[in-house]
């Protein structure tokens, strides 16, 4: 599921101007801060929990440190709270309450949020690509070069939706305070565009074995959750007045409706295609993963509940004229939905048992040029987006067996310029020192021996499959 941020302020300035003003602002204010550190502490402690037993580092491989390893979740998870908010808050002036001719002023104040959410969905999607490429390639965010920053951004799936996320949501920011109803609904597409680009280009769904099934399901399963969740903090937070809630909320509970199932029939899906079908399903459940998986679901029976009796207590008072029941069941519902999101994004930061679990062989030990064995890639692995092979002072690392045709990804952490060239012909390239690049494998499967350059003892085996 795709969604919320734990550092918010300039979205939780703009809704601290539709709230009461005093006391009605403090509790607001206080009750956002608490927000903030209980999915602070939920995140890190489903990451805890989906990462399970780790593996020892035995191959010496450089770590990216503290600072990226507690600094990227948290930005994923500010980067979905974002989207969350600014898919609401459009989604509230473009449908829920449009108005005819002129918006309506809850519509006005509804697209100045937008682009406060907007902006700082921009702020945490660049800051959680910087990260990633941290990550990858073992090094301080300080420390990565501007070329190995191109050749991520150009060259791999996740840098390429960073940065069509960061424009498409930079234009939302832009022009958002001054559209009209059409315009919202054109932005409401460019934001939803911007928020299945992840999906579309990276994660777990692309190692499934039904690529298209996997990704396409995952992808209509964040835009449900996301509309279901953004709709409703936006009319709980835009939609304070009596009048204007009465007009949105029946429309909102029609969407809800929908988005409930389709968020439950396509997440059931996805892991059904993820895992590999209902018996490994069965079989992740003991796993981290597995437990993750149960809370999620757990957490989207109980909104279901929580919706039935919106419909049944809660709309028919409002409709009468009573506002504050509603207020105050919405702001419990909003509570367990951005929990969820926040055990979304440690589900998608967590390896899926059949990848985690998989048996792997030992590191090569008879010499440079085996191929028969592949070393664990400790720290470098993570899922679509993993080095391929990493070059040291010593010897080439290949992580693994690759997919025909496919792009892999080589970093040189050594001090020595190498060169990558395969014995066929088939790839030759130039890695200079402390730089990322990529070649395209090739299209034959089979064993494809390299060489390099610059000393003869480097030499490996290019696994095709």
């Amino acid at each position: 599921m795709s969604t919320v941020a734990p550092v918010l302020p300039a979205p939780l300035t703009a809704a601290v101007q539709d709230a009461p003003p005093r006391s009605g602002r403090r509790r607001l204010v206080v009750a956002a801060l608490l927000t903030v550190v209980g999915l602070g502490a939920l995140l890190f402690w489903a990451l805890a929990v989906g990462a399970g037993e780790r593996a020892p580092d035995t191959t010496g491989l450089p770590a990216a440190g503290r600072l990226v390893e507690w600094g990227l979740p948290i930005a994923t998870l500010a980067g979905r709270v974002a989207a969350v908010g600014t898919v609401g808050t459009l989604l509230f002036a473009a449908v829920l309450l449009p108005g005819r001719g002129a918006l309506p002023d809850e519509s006005r104040r509804a697209l100045r949020a937008t682009a406060a959410w907007a902006l700082t969905w921009v702020a945490a999607t660049a800051i959680g690509a910087l990260l990633t490429l941290s990550r990858l390639v073992g090094s301080a965010p300080m420390d990565l070069s501007w070329a190995s920053l191109r050749v991520f951004v150009e060259e791999t799936g996740a840098g390429r939706a960073a940065l069509f996320g960061v424009v498409l949501a930079a234009v939302v920011a832009a022009t958002a305070s001054r559209c009209t109803a059409a315009g919202a609904r054109i932005l409401l597409a460019v934001a939803l565009t911007a928020l299945v680009l992840p999906v579309l280009l990276s994660g777990h769904s692309s190692a499934a074995e039904d690529h298209l099934a996997a990704v396409t399901t995952l992808a209509v399963h964040v835009v449900a959750a996301t509309v279901w969740i953004g709709g409703l903090l936006a009319l709980l937070v835009h939609g304070r007045r009596v009048a204007a809630a009465a007009t949105a909320a029946p429309r909102y509970s029609r969407l809800a409706l929908a988005c409930f199932l389709v968020t439950a029939g396509s997440g059931v899906l996805a892991a059904w295609l993820v895992l590999g079908g209902s018996g490994a399903v069965l079989d992740a459940l003991g796993s981290g993963y597995g437990a993750l998986l149960l809370a999620k679901t757990a957490g989207l029976v109980l909104l279901g509940l929580i919706g039935w009796q919106h419909r049944r207590r809660t709309l028919p008072r409002l409709r009468a004229g009573d506002g504050r029941g509603f207020r105050r069941f919405a702001a419990g519902e909003v509570l367990p939905m951005l929990a969820t999101v926040a055990l979304a994004v440690a589900l998608a930061a967590s390896p899926p048992p059949t990848a985690s679990t998989a048996p792997t062989a030992p590191a090569a030990t008879s010499g440079p040029g085996d191929g028969a064995a592949f070393e664990p890639m400790a720290g470098h692995d993570h899922g679509e987006l993993s080095v391929g092979v990493l070059v040291d002072d010593e010897r080439f690392h290949v992580a693994g067996p690759v997919a025909a045709g496919s792009r892999v990804t080589v970093f040189n952490s050594g001090d020595a310029t190498v060169t990558l060239t395969a014995d066929d012909g088939s790839f030759d390239l130039v890695v200079p020192s402390g730089s990322l690049s990529t070649f395209q494998a090739p299209g034959q499967p089979g064993e494809h021996p390299f060489t390099s350059g610059h000393s003869t003892s480097f030499a490996d085996v290019l696994v095709v499959e």
